[in-house]
Formats: C-alpha cells, structure tokens, sequence
C-alpha cells in the first residue's frame, strides 16, 4: 500500500517522540533582521555589531548539523532573525544540504536576489517560508518600517514560483495589517500557495521590547475573518457543525504535560548556540557543548514543564492558543492560565455560535 509524505512524517515523528530521538531541529542562525517589525520576538538591525561579533561561525553550525544528524536529525530549519544576512549563509545551507538533511529555510524574502535563487534551485529546499506582513507598501511601512519591501517579497515570491520552489507563506496579523487579511488571502489564491495566518502574537519574551497585538476580542474576530476568507462561510459551517460532536475535553484523558514535541522530537538552537525546547520559550538553555549531552539534558529539562490543571481540562483546549510557551510568555510559568490566550478563545468560541446561529 502506497503511503503519503505526510502519512510517512507522523511515522517518523511516533517512533522518534517513543524513543526520544532529535528528528527535526532549528537553527537561529542570526538575531539580525532587515526590517523592524513591532511584534517581533527577536530582531536586531542588520548592521549590529555586537551582534555580529557574538554569532557563531559557518563551522560551529555545520559541525552542529553533523553531530545532530548523527544523533538522528533528518529535518532542520535556518531561521534568524533574517537567515539570508549572513555573508556565510551559503556555505551553511550548502553543507547541511550535502549532509543528506532535510533543509528549509524561514525567511522575509527581502534579500531573496537572482543568486540565492539560483542557490535554490540548484539545492532545492525542502521548504522557503515566507512571511508576508501585508497587502500593501503602506503596511510594510507601518508594521515592519520600510514601504520598499513590500514590491521587493511580493516580486520574490513570484520568481520562487515560476522557478518551481516548494514555498509557504506565513501572515502575522497585528493592529497594523488586520485590514489586509482579504487581500493576502487573494494574493496566495492567486499564486496558488500554501498560507497559514497567525492571529496569537506572542509577549516578546526574549526582547525587550513591547507585546503589539490586537485585544483578545479583535484577534478572535481576525481569526474567523481570515478562515471565511480562506475557506468559504459554507465550508466553515460544515467545520463548526461537525466540530459539535468532538468529545468534550473532560470527557477524555486530560494530561498536564505539555503535549508538543518540544525537548520530545525536536529543539531549537538560539543565535547564541544554546539549545532550547522552543524558540518561543526563554528557557530553559542549555550551553552546546556536546550535541547529546545537550540534548539529554532538554529531554529531562521537558519532564518538568507541566500546564495548568485548568486548562488541561477547559474543553475549549484544542481550539485555544495556550501551550506551555503562551503560558511562559503570558505568566512567566508554564502551570498557569495565560490570561489573553484563554479569553480569545473564548470570544473565538462565542463568534462562532454567533456565526451558526445567523447561517
């Protein structure tokens, strides 16, 4: 019987959580970026020196690729920051390429030129996620602070088509792009790729910066604004409709562990070159001396995050934001109810009987 990849991934990744084997990893290869968007969880300006001078070199990070393939790594993602600034990026993606993985990359696709084009189509990707940060320049000037960049992605994006990339975009929608939502879900169905949107914008835990992101009540009207405009308002009631016979959350086993791959299947590695359960949380981290050493100690590190009994056992569970990284970043602990998540789901909950009952 013939199997899908997506069929063979949930394979790969069952037998790797039993037998706690690092499948897929991140590297966060650099903390700079070339825009300057508000709810950015790490960024620091292209040109940072101090930042520059603390990343580790193109030979720490394909050292790491070895070792953690060696140690069962198939999947690894480069990500920044803005992966692409680096002078060496090349050279790392070319080597982890030639080492047998499974590599995609996140970008913004502002420095996406006819060269790194070339690149990968010569050493395709698994997968180029794309963030699109709006429809228009005046979105790209408000949110990420600088107008130019909307031509120079969206020009990038159709050449990454036409040349046969496997490319996803991705959408953060914030109080500066929530009007954009219709036409970005255009701009992907015209182009035919893959969206997906987020409508939780996490506290900036690792920056010092400022939460931006809509009131719970505005990000939950965003969220079933973007799935009518992705899916139709027929297809979204067959969704609700069907959703009314999931079991209640308190009617199945309802565990306070965290129930996310995080530190079980997979890790992260910081710019800094400290490995991490999830680039989202900030902590714990762990120094990388010894790939398995390190990744011994996240997997022990991860027996002691728990959720709150609360919402381990709210039947709203599976249609809420909250995991243990929400929970960090909203409470400073991963056993409590994150305030925000938890009334967004809520409205979500609310908009949508709404919804039915005008259908």
């Amino acid at each position: 019987m013939d199997i899908t990849c997506d069929q063979l991934t949930t394979f790969l990744f069952a037998k790797a959580d039993i037998n706690k084997i690092p499948l897929a990893g991140s590297f966060e290869l650099t903390p700079r970026c070339t825009l300057d968007c508000k709810m950015c969880y790490i960024h620091k300006r292209s040109c940072d020196k101090s930042a520059i001078a603390e990343e580790k070199d193109a030979k720490f990070w394909i050292d790491l690729a070895t070792k953690a393939r060696d140690s069962g790594m198939l999947m690894l993602l480069l990500t920044g920051g803005e992966p692409l600034l680096r002078r060496d990026f090349d050279e790392i993606y070319t080597e982890c390429k030639k080492l047998g993985l499974l590599v995609s990359v996140n970008t913004n696709a502002t420095l996406l030129d006819e060269d790194k084009i070339r690149l990968f189509t010569e050493y395709p990707p698994q997968r180029i996620s794309i963030t699109l940060y709006g429809a228009s320049p005046e979105t790209y000037g408000r949110l990420c602070g600088n107008a130019s960049a909307y031509q120079k992605v969206t020009d990038s994006i159709r050449k990454l088509k036409d040349a046969g990339i496997n490319i996803k975009l991705n959408y953060s929608i914030t109080p500066d792009n929530v009007d954009d939502i219709s036409a970005v879900t255009a701009f992907a169905k015209e182009l035919d790729v893959p969206i997906k949107a987020a409508s939780y914008m996490f506290s900036p835990v690792r920056t010092c910066g400022e939460t931006f992101r809509l009131s719970p009540e505005d990000a939950a009207k965003a969220k079933l604004d973007w799935q009518r405009n992705m899916l139709g308002d027929e297809e979204i009631k067959r969704l609700l409709l069907k959703s009314e016979t999931v079991p209640e959350a308190n009617d199945i086993s309802c565990s306070q562990r965290i129930n996310c791959r995080a530190g079980l299947s997979t890790f992260w590695v910081t710019w800094k070159g400290e490995m991490t359960p999830c680039g989202m949380m900030s902590g714990p981290n762990i120094p990388i001396a010894d790939f398995g050493d390190a990744w011994k100690k996240i997997c022990e590190e991860r027996k002691k995050i728990f959720l709150s009994k609360e919402c381990s056992a709210c039947s709203l569970r599976k249609k809420c934001d909250m995991c243990a990284a929400v929970s960090i970043a909203e409470t400073g602990k991963s056993d409590e109810v994150p305030p925000y998540a938890c009334k967004k789901a809520h409205e979500f909950e609310k908009l949508c009987e709404e919804f039915k009952s005008r259908q």
